[in-house]
């Protein structure tokens, strides 16, 4: 596919790279493994997409740095098969970003659990014909 030929293509330039090049040239680093952990992910290389995930949690200097590679990483765990990680490691990216979600409970089985108990005191038709909110 075109990704996997993309991600060869940063690899490649990756591999090119000496070998402090996180201090000496960080901007074309970052760029170079933010799009080859987007390539990874998208062809399903969970394996390539976890190192370049280490690298760039390492190496990057700002949690703005790092978050596409948190956000491929969090995907990448959903389409695992493993959703509960995936929702936990995405609400504590949240977190970090001062969104705090975890207000119903320690665990999002609490959470759902909170809202279908609050779903429950409604119909089916009730909640068809609740008005959209608005501003």
């Amino acid at each position: 596919s075109d990704f996997e030929a993309a991600y060869s293509y940063f690899d490649n330039g990756i591999s090119f790279l000496r070998k402090k090049h996180w201090e000496e040239h960080y901007a074309l680093s970052l760029e170079l493994f933010d799009l080859a952990a987007k390539c990874a992910l998208t062809n399903g290389d969970t394996v390539s997409l976890q190192l370049l995930y280490e690298q760039v949690l390492t190496y990057g200097r700002t949690f703005e740095d790092k978050l596409n590679v948190m956000y491929f990483s969090t995907c990448a765990l959903a389409f695992s098969s493993r959703l509960p990680e995936s929702i936990e490691k995405g609400l504590d990216i949240l977190s970090q970003l001062g969104i705090d979600l975890r207000g119903c409970g320690s665990s999002v089985e609490d959470c759902v659990q909170e809202t279908k108990d609050l779903l429950s005191a409604h119909t089916d038709d009730e909640l068809l014909n609740t008005r959209r909110m608005t501003d």
